[in-house]
């Protein structure tokens, strides 16, 4: 061993990374602890589908598509199903048509291009079609797709079952302060610490987990004239919580024109950011000081 090695500190390091092709354009955690993206490539206008076990980064299966080039989109993930859906016409935000698709292998279980989806549960699709003066609602099996019966009423409790629909939600996300990090005056040195204030634009956030201070904040790097926006860059930082001392840090966009805000978020002792808009990085919080 290196005895020079005994006085280095440790640093954090990702725990895994997985890179898209194209743009990483939406991430759904399921219950199980499985990701489910979507990878766009926005010059070709197609899209494709991958699955990671979130544990480890490994993947379960990628670059899966199902007929739809371009209008297709992850629309819920429920028990060991994910649900995609297309559109009524392109270029118009409205939902229609149902692809349940096996969470483990990524292979179509069936489509439903009548109705639109609604929510799931283990072992029912709720779902819907519009009508020139009203919307029918409709109830189907979850495991086949096959029509079972007609509502008389809309599903109780709709909008918190389809919010129930879009997977895991049980994170740690950031906290922005009313008045900057005015109201925490013992954590702003230690996070101005990393910052420069003077380029700073929009809020720091940050996030208090497992003895550490995770933030991110955007900096002003310079000027597009040709487009007239600003140019910012959208940084990472991670201290020790007890002694302010930095453990990690990465640039999670090196240009963007706008604020963009929850730009990373925690579960248990790991970070999970994008990076470039490619890339998704599980950072784990573990390590010393």
């Amino acid at each position: 061993m290196n005895i020079s090695s005994l006085f280095q500190k440790k640093q954090l390091k990702p725990a895994w990374s997985y890179t898209t092709a194209g743009v990483l354009w939406r991430l759904l955690f399921s219950e199980t602890n499985f990701i489910v993206g979507e990878d766009r490539d926005t010059e070709k206008k197609q899209v494709s589908f991958f699955c990671l076990n979130a544990s480890n980064g490994d993947v379960l299966w990628k670059d899966i598509s199902f007929a739809e080039a371009w209008w297709i989109g992850i629309e819920g993930i429920v028990h060991d199903k994910v649900f995609l859906h297309g559109f009524k016409k392109p270029d118009m935000p409205e939902h229609g048509r149902i692809i349940a698709v096996d969470l483990g292998t990524g292979r179509e279980l069936w489509r439903n291009n009548d109705y639109a989806f609604l929510f799931a549960t283990a072992d029912r699709v709720f779902a819907f079609r519009d009508f020139f003066e009203k919307r029918l609602y409709y109830e189907l099996d979850a495991s086949s797709g096959a029509f079972m019966q007609e509502l008389r009423e809309p599903p109780p409790d709709m909008i918190e079952r389809k919010r129930a629909s879009n997977g895991r939600s049980d994170f740690l996300f950031t906290e922005v302060g009313s008045d900057g990090l005015a109201e925490y005056p013992l954590l702003a040195p230690k996070i101005e610490k990393y910052c420069n204030m003077a380029d700073l634009r929009g809020s720091i956030e940050f996030v208090q987990s497992n003895g550490r201070i995770a933030f991110s904040y955007h900096s002003y790097r310079g000027r597009d004239e040709e487009r007239k926006t600003d140019i910012l860059e959208n940084r990472l930082c991670v201290i020790d919580e007890t002694n302010g001392k930095q453990m990690y840090a990465d640039v999670l966009n090196s240009s963007t024109p706008a604020v963009v805000p929850d730009s990373f978020f925690v579960d248990a002792a790991t970070i999970y950011y994008v990076k470039e808009k490619k890339t998704v990085v599980a950072l784990s919080l573990l390590g010393e000081a």
